[in-house]
């Protein structure tokens, strides 16, 4: 297989020549060469019968560069593969594989002259691009190790692409997944070198937006950077005060130079988020713990990498020979060191102290050699499936047998899946790149002796499926607080429940905003909630406008002013209607008690006693048996004191009437007091019939008002048929009372009561007109009051017109209540002489009929 890698990292187009060997670069190499020796070849269940071999090719950093020699590359090796690739090709000596040269086109070395499966590269995104284009079109697989960009995705233009590097989507899904399971949603990024710049700026916008995290300010150093740069990257930085979490995306060189001038601007207080780019350098280490301590990223299996790391340690100028470009840059860092180059190659061994000074890049862990060496097992075991090998062999390969079957090679590529360096279970995605979980690392602070420095520590896992898993109570932050003092990076504090966010129309409404108290009949329960919720149903909020809970049912209180005076002004109407009944008890032989009939008299003030009860219910607590009773007590006590003062003025009537009548016999059943009461009951009975029929109709509701203070007001809702049918039986009632009065108003003071009767029946005609606005207009405790001050008010008109007349005259006319007194007052009443002059009666005979029935 081919291998790109950038060994170098400048090209001379004129003299083709190529210089600056970058020894983190030369580790790819150094990965490439490891896999296939160690990792493929000597696994012998693998490839049985099949050794693999590479052909690497230095990039020089250059586009120019790679397609030469990669074009030279696959018409030497695999000419009967390319035909079309016949341009002429000079050939270079491959003995001496250190003096390397440009001008042949294959700035390369070859282990094994043998056809070629695949090539891996490149590290640079725009010669990947080409590259890919390029091997597509040839129908030849291509597996990049350092490849972000979306633009590759699309299998139709580029079939042959892979990647062993997950998608930059991936990488800003972990990473924002990490922000957002710590709350923060006011984040910088700092985003380090060129082609991160223009792979991951777009994919971060986009995750952040979706997840409702806004960026406080995005910052871009590009590979030509330059000191002042950074100066102001580290100042913008330590002016965010609510903005302490910075994801830190990028080169490893460039994140470090940063860090440096970090430190020494003292940038202390930020949590820095980062990937494995730079989590995995050891140059990160000689950074402070006070301004690197309690990072969190993203990082790959490095467990796996160990091995690899003393594989490297173990290099030496005489062992490494397959990697000429390892023993050049040697030569050349010893000779610039003032060391003798060759004397050191002859004893091959190389010091640690020298390694450290003069070749540290090289052999600390480049995370990118992972990736690399994936690459080289994804063909090998894509191979080992296309041809149908099983644990102990492989069928014959040769140039004609590898063109047959290039698609079938292919697809066996998309659904490869081993045990890889950077996955237990590697794969690739449907668009190319691989399927790859990650582990969650944590810079742990701690003091080591004076010096305030950190350490790597696992704290959980993110795959695509499982998403994010951390072990919190790991993490210290940075400055030693706790891990449950989380930083602060937020544009806003959290609007708690009872609150409301209300947000501003800008770019940043989804995580600042302002916090706005809910309205009055309003609640929210949850943090930042983007509206209040309305109570309903007769729920209000609690204190704190968390939750609704059902209000309060308002009730007289015996505290409350009304029912204190209600309680005063009906116990006195009670303790005069037991004086009166009592005085009535016992003056009931007088003639102004006989004269009203003590029978009639009684049922009275019973029916007036129920109207006090009905006033007394319409303060108690509400409840349907309770409007029922109101409603039916209102009723009798009015039907039935009408009816009783109806029937007492036309029993007394019909006496007067019957005793000058020519046929006294004639009526007589009907004056009897017998009659009275049941023609009292009868009413009763009829009235409250219609009333109670109607009720059955439709039943009596109870409404409800709420009222100022938030507090349900309960009130009774009657059948209006059946109030109407109430107000229009006492109608004619109080119009019969009235005729009958009138028509009494003749008769000896002791029998006439018309004036009472007028006044009592014009007092509750107004009473009952005030009423009906009253009850409709008024609504809850207000309109319960009313309507009892109504019916209290009708049974003290009834009292003081009917009963307190004649209260006063048994106390203070006790001389004008006499028999002597009664029967004068009938011997001087003039009866209706014209129908007298017409009888055969004589004046005596009359008058003796009267008193007697009387």
């Amino acid at each position: 297989m081919v291998g790109i890698f950038p060994n170098t990292l400048k090209f001379n187009i004129k003299t083709l020549q190529c210089s600056d060997y970058s020894l983190k670069d030369i580790q790819l190499t150094q990965a490439m060469i490891y896999a296939v020796n160690q990792l493929v070849n000597k696994n012998s269940q693998l490839l049985p019968g099949i050794r693999m071999g590479w052909t690497i090719i230095d990039s020089c950093s250059s586009r120019h560069a790679v397609m030469a020699s990669f074009t030279t590359s696959l018409a030497t090796s695999v000419a009967g593969l390319f035909p079309q690739l016949s341009c002429p090709i000079s050939q270079v000596s491959t003995n001496d594989t250190v003096d390397l040269h440009i001008q042949s086109h294959i700035n390369s070395t070859h282990d094994y002259d043998s056809p070629s499966i695949g090539v891996i590269g490149t590290k640079n995104e725009p010669i990947t691009m080409s590259l890919a284009s390029y091997t597509s079109s040839l129908s030849y697989p291509q597996i990049s190790y350092n490849s972000f960009t979306t633009l590759l995705n699309d299998r139709i233009t580029y079939p042959y692409f892979f990647r062993t590097t997950p998608p930059m989507h991936v990488q800003a899904n972990a990473i924002i997944d990490i922000v957002a399971y710590f709350n923060w949603n006011w984040i910088a990024v700092v985003i380090a070198g060129s082609d991160y710049t223009v792979n991951i700026k777009h994919t971060l916008n986009t995750v952040t937006r979706n997840r409702n995290i806004c960026l406080s300010m995005t910052i871009s150093l590009y590979d030509n950077y330059t000191h002042g740069d950074l100066i102001k990257a580290v100042s913008q930085l330590k002016r965010q005060r609510r903005s302490n979490v910075i994801v830190l995306i990028g080169e490893e060189s460039i994140v470090y130079d940063f860090f440096l001038l970090a430190e020494s601007r003292n940038l202390t207080g930020k949590t820095f988020i980062g990937t494995y780019s730079w989590l995995s350098s050891s140059k990160i280490h000689n950074i402070s713990g006070d301004i690197i301590g309690g990072a969190l990223g993203i990082d790959i299996n490095e467990q796996s990498l160990r091995k690899f790391l003393r594989y490297l340690r173990g290099l030496d100028l005489c062992n490494n020979v397959d990697n000429p470009w390892f023993i050049r840059a040697w030569y050349q860092k010893l000779t610039t060191a003032g060391y003798n180059a060759e004397t050191i190659r002859t004893n091959c061994r190389l010091s640690r102290q020298i390694k450290a000074s003069l070749f540290r890049s090289f052999y600390d862990i480049n995370y990118i050699s992972a990736f690399v060496m994936d690459a080289v097992l994804a063909f090998a075991h894509a191979l080992h499936n296309s041809l149908g090998c099983n644990s102990t062999s492989c069928p014959t390969i040769n140039s004609n047998r590898l063109s047959d079957s290039a698609i079938n090679y292919i697809t066996f590529l998309k659904n490869v899946t081993f045990d890889g360096i950077t996955s237990n279970r590697f794969g690739f995605r449907p668009d190319g790149s691989s399927q790859l979980p990650f582990n969650i690392i944590h810079f742990q602070p701690f003091r080591n002796t004076s010096v305030n420095t950190f350490e790597r520590v696992l704290i959980g896992t993110w795959n695509e499926k499982d998403r994010l898993s951390i072990q919190s109570t790991k993490i210290e932050w940075n400055g030693g607080n706790a891990w449950f003092e989380t930083p602060l990076s937020r544009c806003s504090d959290d609007c708690q429940p009872g609150r409301f966010v209300e947000t501003a129309s800008n770019a940043n409404s989804a995580c600042c905003w302002v916090c706005k108290k809910c309205s009055t009949q309003a609640i929210s329960n949850t943090i930042n909630q983007p509206r209040c919720d309305r109570c309903v149903n007769y729920t209000i909020p609690n204190i704190n406008q968390t939750q609704c809970s059902d209000m309060k049912i308002a009730t007289f209180r015996w505290s409350n002013v009304y029912i204190i005076i209600f309680c005063i002004f009906i116990s006195i109407i009670v303790v005069c209607t037991a004086f009166a009944w009592i005085t009535i008890i016992k003056y009931r032989a007088t003639p102004v008690i006989k004269g009203s009939n003590f029978i009639l008299l009684n049922m009275f003030l019973i029916f007036n006693l129920l109207a006090l009860l009905a006033a007394a219910f319409f303060v108690m607590p509400i409840s349907y048996t309770l409007c029922n009773f109101q409603l039916f007590t209102v009723s009798i006590s009015e039907i039935g004191v009408l009816s009783t003062i109806m029937c007492k003025t036309n029993q007394i009537t019909m006496i007067f009437n019957h005793a000058t009548s020519r046929s006294r016999g004639r009526g007589s059943k009907f004056i009897r007091n017998s009659s009275q009461v049941l023609l009292i009951i009868a009413i009763q009975i009829l009235g409250n019939g219609i009333i109670a029929g109607l009720i059955i109709y439709q039943p009596t509701t109870i409404s409800i008002y709420v009222n100022n203070i938030n507090q349900m007001e309960l009130t009774c809702r009657s059948n209006q048929a059946a109030v109407i049918a109430l107000y229009t039986i006492n109608a004619i009632l109080s119009i019969a009372s009235l005729i009958l009065a009138f028509r009494t108003r003749k008769l000896p003071d002791n029998f006439n009561e018309a004036y009472s009767i007028f006044i009592a029946a014009i007092m509750v005609v107004c009473i009952s007109v005030i009423s009906i606005p009253a009850s409709y207009v008024t609504v809850g405790l207000f309109r319960r009051m009313i309507i009892s001050i109504i019916n209290l008010s009708f049974g003290t008109v009834a009292l003081l017109c009917l009963i307190a007349p004649k209260i006063y005259v048994i106390y203070f006319l006790s001389a004008t209540n006499t028999r002597q007194q009664a029967v004068a007052n009938i011997t001087n009443y003039t009866f209706n002489t014209e129908r007298i002059n017409k009888s055969t009666m004589s004046n005596d005979s009359v008058l003796n009929n009267s008193t007697a029935k009387i």
